[in-house]
């Protein structure tokens, strides 16, 4: 579809929902002209037992390709964090039946293309420096360079052997900087994200190389080369030019109703509802991960939406604004 047959699509679309939250329907969204929505239907992977065998479509779902479900979601793994190398989607959950503390990471690789399992770790266990092991508690920030893949939680960081999901080495994170997030820049510095749910926060940048090359095992702002202010309810970040726009950093601020992309360009759009992590596969390939469609948050109610969503961002200047707020 053209730009001016999207803008008069866009403008159909908003005249149908009356420019208000109600979700619009799959053929609202075909009319759009992208490449989706994606249906129930077209999920790969091993469907979950719970839940509607019916997707729920937001704002700017025509542009959903594709998605997965994680293996394991049906034993009450909730996703978190999400990163794609080399054909492998590395998904970071918790387990939904237990609170706080007792939240235990599990970490899991799947072909991103069939999502079939490829391997597990729970628990994930590792040591900080010369301390006992311990245990990784709500992983919510996964990304992956050549030095392994990544594994930030509240309180400690850990670097993983690809291809057993080992901890190689761990650090500690000392207040105020806290790992609800993890991503990547173009110059590969690690950024480590806190998460706020109603005040702005703050994103953290640290130099791989100098990390690895110290025996530390502590890490506080005095070893982030760089910080910026975030906004509350942050729950995951690409560094990445999208649909012309960038590069730069994109923010996912979501609850598990809503869903919001901030682009480096200052602008809000409507995005997948629960999105935290996301990583890309190839120019405009943005692959999202959603705890929406965990069996938690279907048990109370919340959108059913795939584990990991694939969008084409190509068209992403002519995304809708949100009309929710996290």
């Amino acid at each position: 579809m053209t730009g001016v047959g999207r803008v008069v699509a866009l403008a159909a679309l908003l005249l149908a929902t009356g420019c208000t939250s109600a979700a619009p329907n799959e053929s609202e969204l075909r009319s759009m002209g992208g490449c989706g929505p994606v249906t129930y239907d077209d999920v790969r992977g091993q469907r979950p037992t719970y839940g509607p065998d019916r997707l729920m479509y937001f704002a700017n779902a025509q542009d959903m390709c594709a998605g997965r479900w994680v293996p394991g979601a049906s034993e009450w793994l909730v996703p978190q964090g999400m990163t794609v190398a080399d054909g492998t989607a590395y998904v970071a959950s918790f387990d939904g039946t237990k609170l706080g503390g007792q939240r235990l990471c599990t970490m899991q690789s799947m072909d991103l293309r069939t999502g079939e399992l490829i391997r597990s770790r729970y628990p994930v266990v590792g040591r900080v420096g010369p301390r006992q092991p311990t245990e990784c508690r709500h992983g919510g920030g996964v990304v992956a360079d050549e030095h392994g893949v990544w594994l930030a939680e509240t309180q400690r960081l850990w670097l993983l052997d690809p291809s057993t999901l080992k901890p190689q080495r761990g650090w500690a994170l000392a207040e105020p900087v806290r790992g609800s997030f993890a991503v990547l820049d173009d110059d590969g510095r690690l950024g480590l994200g806190r998460f706020r749910a109603e005040n702005p926060a703050r994103l953290w940048w640290f130099d791989v190389d100098a990390l690895l090359a110290s025996t530390a095992y502590e890490l506080d702002e005095g070893d982030a080369v760089d910080a910026v202010r975030i906004p509350p309810d942050t729950q995951g970040a690409i560094w990445a030019e999208l649909g012309g726009v960038g590069p730069g950093l994109w923010l996912a601020r979501s609850n598990t109703t809503c869903g919001v992309l901030v682009g480096p360009d200052g602008r809000s759009r409507a995005f997948v509802p629960g999105a935290e992590g996301m990583s890309l596969t190839g120019p405009d390939h943005l692959w999202v991960v959603s705890e929406s469609g965990s069996r938690l948050y279907q048990d109370k109610g919340r959108p059913m939406t795939p584990h990991l969503a694939r969008f084409d961002t190509s068209s992403i200047t002519d995304w809708r604004e949100p009309t929710c707020s996290p």
